[in-house]
C-alpha cells in the first residue's frame, strides 16, 4: 500500500474546467490520512463544492445537468478510473440539486468516494448526471410501454421489462455525457464503473446493455431489468442488492438476472437484504465495507 506523509498538503487551487463551481475556492487535497472524524467533517464542509455543477448539451437537443468530482490536482496527462452513479426517480429535474448524489454514503459518509481518505486509495473521476423530470415518464431506461399517457405500462410483476430499441432522451444523453467525460478527462477506459439504485437501478442493467464495451464494472440496486441482455452483459462483473421485502421493485427481478448470469458463466455477484425496506437498501448497500474495493479493482 502507499505511504503517505504525516504533513498536511493544502492545495487551493480549482482544475481548470467549465463548471459553475469553477472560482469557488477551497481546501481539498490532503495528503495525511485523517482520522475518520476528520473526514467526516472535511465531507460536511466540502462535498457540495467539490461536486462541481455543470450541463451537457446532447447531439439530441437534451439539456443534461451534472456533477462532476475531478481531483484538484488532476493532471491532463493521468489516466484516471471513472465511477458513474445513477439516482433515483425521486431525485429527478432540472435543478442538478445536491440530493442526485448527497443522500448515501458513496458520497456523504465516512467512507465517501470523494473524500480525502478514499481518493489516497482510489484516485478517480466521478460523474452524477440527473434525469429530466420534464415528462411523467421520463427515466433512465426505456422500455416497451413507457409513454407519457402510460409511464409504468409494460413493468412486470416479475421485475422485468422489455427494453425499448431507442433509449430515452435522458439515457441517451448520460451515455453521450459518458463519452465526453472519457475523451475530455483521458479517463483509463479499462476501467469505467457504473452504479445506480432504484430508477438509476434500471439505468445501470439498461445502460450496460446498451454499451456492455463501454463499462468494466456495474452495480445495480433495487431495480427492474431486462432478461434478453444476458448474453451481451455476460462479460462485465456485475453485483446486484435488492430486498426480499422491496416494496417498490420486486426482488424477482434481480434474483431471476442472478440465476440468468450464474449459468451464463458471469462473474455476478448477489446480496439480499432481508427484511429491509427499499430505501435502506442503498444505505446498507453502501455502508458494505468491501463494495468500493470490489469496483474499482475490476479492469477489462
Amino acid at each position: 500500500m502507499r505511504r503517505f506523509p504525516i504533513y498536511l498538503i493544502l492545495i487551493l487551487a480549482l482544475p481548470q474546467c467549465q463548471t459553475k463551481s469553477q472560482k469557488q475556492d477551497s481546501t481539498l487535497t490532503i495528503a495525511a490520512q485523517l482520522t475518520t472524524a476528520q473526514n467526516q467533517a472535511w465531507v460536511n464542509e466540502h462535498l457540495d463544492q467539490v461536486m462541481q455543477a455543470s450541463v451537457f448539451v446532447a447531439k439530441n437537443g437534451h439539456q443534461m445537468p451534472y456533477r462532476i468530482f475531478i481531483p484538484d490536482d488532476y493532471r491532463p496527462d493521468e489516466s484516471l478510473p471513472l465511477l458513474i452513479h445513477l439516482h433515483g426517480r425521486g431525485e429527478r429535474g432540472t435543478d442538478n440539486n445536491p440530493k442526485i448524489y448527497n443522500n448515501i454514503p458513496l458520497f456523504n459518509g465516512p467512507r465517501s468516494i470523494v473524500s480525502p481518505n478514499m481518493q489516497q486509495r482510489y484516485r478517480s473521476i466521478v460523474l452524477v448526471p440527473q434525469c429530466s423530470d420534464t415528462t411523467i415518464n421520463e427515466e433512465w431506461a426505456k422500455w416497451v410501454g413507457n409513454t407519457p399517457e402510460t409511464p409504468f405500462e409494460g413493468l412486470g410483476e416479475d421485475g422485468s421489462y422489455l427494453m425499448n430499441d431507442t433509449p430515452s432522451s435522458s439515457g441517451a444523453a448520460a451515455l453521450e455525457l459518458i463519452d465526453y467525460t472519457i475523451d475530455r478527462y483521458h479517463i483509463d477506459k479499462s476501467r469505467v464503473y457504473l452504479t445506480g439504485l432504484s430508477m438509476g437501478g434500471f439505468g445501470t442493467w439498461e445502460f450496460i446493455g446498451r454499451r456492455p464495451e463501454l463499462f468494466a464494472a456495474a452495480v445495480p440496486m433495487a431495480g427492474y431489468s431486462d432478461p434478453r441482455t444476458v448474453d451481451r452483459i455476460q462479460s462485465i462483473p456485475i453485483w446486484v442488492f435488492h430486498s426480499n421485502i422491496d416494496q417498490y421493485n420486486p426482488v424477482a427481478g434481480s434474483r431471476h438476472m442472478y440465476q440468468l448470469l450464474t449459468e451464463a458463466g458471469a462473474e455476478v455477484l448477489y446480496t439480499e437484504y432481508d427484511s429491509t425496506t427499499h430505501g435502506d437498501t442503498f444505505q446498507r448497500a453502501w455502508q458494505n465495507e468491501e463494495l468500493i474495493p470490489w469496483i474499482y479493482s475490476q479492469q477489462q
